[in-house]
């Protein structure tokens, strides 16, 4: 063996990488990341690796110059640091991954390999199992040399399975990366095995470390360009980090509710400059914590020095004095959850979770410090079914249209009614409009779902059953997202011509909100489908601005009463005052009028005595699906020609 000929050049190459490397990664500025210390252990394995490996080629040829301890130490070190990096690699291609729940065994692989790879090789000037030297002082492999490479091999195939299970969480230079160190690694390894005096192992690790340094290193990831403080990405490798070591740690969400002022004052890009100031303000008073930006105006503080509880005052106290920007002062209040670990939260989703549902649940109510609870996360986690369950309805296009009749006043029959969209899953049973709807609009689901509800009920006008039985037509509710869409008319139209449908046969419902999001749009929307012989309402009147502008300037026929006026009228004097007046106000503008939320006899009686013309309620029929609403009708019929 010590008359091999070793072409060292490579090695030499491989030092003079390194150290570069070394140099350029010390003087970076880094995001702290359990990556970057793998990163940094990779770099250092690698360069003892490429100097021990210089030394033992240099030695090897005159063995006997040196002590025999000297010979092992130095030929020991060379091959414990370059098997050692494959260790190393596993566990840092297992951070990348994030592939939390496998890491445990990856880690326990890793953790064995090492083991078994020391204890071959510190044992072996005993043992000679690995190397040992002959009495004439000549290198040699014992018996189990090839175990070393062969765990290597095993190693960077075994990242390679890891790569392809995880490729979806990756970025495309990741991959490309990991798989390019993996390839050339076993390449190399192979090659030295055939051929040993080509020692190229390392100069291969060291050009694929420049990749990872370029690539995978990047700190600019883990910081946000706006506020110059750690990003997202960055609060979670440091929360997932602090809970797989099981360190114990605090954290502090806030949102400050009025820095839209200088939105409204400055405009969006400008204004934005504005969270920037405070992240740079709180840093200097955070002291051993870690301020991140999450996005949306919400920012979060970690830190494993400080109580939560002192998290949250150092928030309230630097949130005192007004933030002020360009001569521009605002005074700001800062809502606050805070958290300590260990508790309810299992990883950073959880910990994410509860940050978003706690902070939104706060947002416009007099609480501004609440403790983030299993609550909270449970609710969350409850938002993300029913979001799933919605996307799922969207696809399978199993959202149902119930039907609940409006009674007219002057003839005494049900001649409309109003379409009403539920939501029934099969792992959540039934979920209300008040829930779904809602996260369908803040997801910007809306259209879609309007547009299968819209189809719904042409479908069941096409068969002609309601018409039948004395239905003009139904009320169909447009939400806001939809009438800000400047072709909705055209997609109504295109849909009722699909059918076949008259216009006379729908009535579209809108809020008065409708008007505030895109006024010019609406309106022109409007004027195109009336003037296909569609009517209009103004639904939940009395809920929201009720301004007497969107009254007289939106081409509405009909305006909706919402119940909120109705039922305290039936209990207080000034209140029936309210809805009286309302009515003739109603009236005098030649509005016909349908009251919601009617109940009792006691309810008709009074309705039909101020001059409303149509009652929707419980008092005459739930909401109820199609067959259910055909056969009310039948029966009303029936009753009216008994009678």
């Amino acid at each position: 063996m010590n008359s091999i000929n070793y072409v060292t050049e490579y090695e030499y190459a491989s030092a003079a990488l390194l150290l570069v490397l070394m140099a350029l990664y010390a003087a970076r500025k880094k995001f702290h990341t359990e990556t970057n210390g793998l990163f940094a252990a990779l770099l250092v394995c690698t360069l003892i690796s490429s100097v021990m490996h210089i030394c033992t080629t240099k030695m090897l040829g005159h063995a006997s110059d040196y002590p025999l301890w000297l010979n092992y130490t130095v030929n020991i070190a060379y091959l414990l640091a370059y098997v050692s990096i494959s260790v190393i690699y596993l566990v840092y291609v297992s951070v990348i991954t994030k592939r939390r729940n496998e890491r445990k065994a990856d880690r326990m692989i890793a953790r064995t390999c090492l083991i078994v790879n020391s204890v071959l090789l510190l044992t072996t000037p005993a043992t000679k199992l690995i190397i040992y030297f002959d009495s004439d002082m000549n290198y040699l492999h014992g018996p189990l040399f090839n175990i070393l490479p062969g765990i290597a091999i095993f190693i960077l195939l075994y990242t390679l399975i890891r790569l392809v299970q995880s490729r979806k969480q990756l970025k495309t230079i990741q991959s490309i990366s990991i798989l390019t160190f993996t390839i050339l690694s076993t390449i190399a390894t192979l090659i030295q095995l055939a051929y040993p005096q080509q020692i190229m192992g390392n100069y291969v690790i060291a050009l694929s470390l420049l990749m990872f340094y370029i690539s995978l290193e990047n700190p600019s990831e883990y910081v946000d360009s706006l506020t110059n403080c750690s990003n997202a990405e960055a609060f979670f490798i440091t929360a997932e980090s602090f809970i797989e070591r099981k360190r114990n740690f605090s954290a502090a969400a806030f949102c400050p509710q009025g820095l839209n002022y200088f939105t409204e004052l400055l405009g969006l890009r400008e204004s934005g400059r504005i969270c920037a100031i405070v992240a740079d303000k709180l840093k200097k008073r955070l002291k051993k914590s870690e301020l991140f930006y999450l996005g949306n105006w919400e920012f979060v503080i970690i830190s494993e020095n400080a109580e939560a509880s002192e998290l949250a005052a150092v928030i309230q106290d630097f949130f005192k004095d007004p933030i002020s920007m360009n001569g521009i002062e605002a005074s700001v209040t800062p809502y606050i959850c805070t958290l300590t670990y260990p508790g309810f939260v299992n990883g950073a989703k959880d910990i994410r979770d509860a940050i978003d549902y706690t902070l939104k649940s706060m947002k416009g109510g007099k609480e501004t410090l609440m403790e983030m609870t299993s609550g909270s996360l449970e609710a969350k986690q409850r938002e993300l079914k029913v979001l799933a369950a919605i996307k799922q309805a969207i696809k399978d296009d199993s959202f149902q249209m119930y039907y609940q009749p409006l009674y007219d006043i002057k003839t005494g029959s049900f001649s409309s009614a109003e379409a009403l969209i539920r939501m029934i899953d099969k792992e959540l049973g039934f979920v209300s409009p008040e829930e779904f709807i809602p996260l369908a609009e803040a997801n910007g689901l809306i259209p879609e779902i309007g547009e299968l509800s819209f189809r719904s009920v042409c479908r069941f006008l096409k068969s002609g059953k309601a018409q039948k039985y004395g239905i003009k037509y139904i009320e169909v509710n447009l939400s806001v997202l939809q009438c800000a869409q400047e072709k909705l008319g055209s997609q109504l139209i295109g849909i009722m011509e699909e059918y076949g449908i008259p216009p006379e046969q729908i009535n579209f419902e809108i809020t008065e909100t409708a008007g505030l999001a895109n006024y010019d749009t609406l309106l022109s929307n409007m004027n195109r489908l009336i003037s296909r012989g569609v009517s209009f309402s103004m639904d939940d009147y009395g809920t929201g601005f009720s301004t007497a502008n969107y009254l007289i300037t939106l081409p509405t026929d009909i305006v909706k009463i919402d119940k909120s006026i109705l039922w305290p009228a039936m209990e207080n004097n000034e209140a029936f005052i309210v809805l009286r007046h309302t009515v003739e106000m109603l009236r005098s503008l030649k509005k016909k009028i349908v009251v919601e939320g009617v109940e009792t006899a006691e309810m008709v009686k009074l309705l039909s005595e101020i001059g409303c013309d149509f009652l929707q309620g419980y008092y005459y029929s739930k909401p109820i699906p199609p067959d259910a609403f055909i056969m009310f009708l039948s029966q009303k019929a029936s009753t009216v020609q008994t009678v």
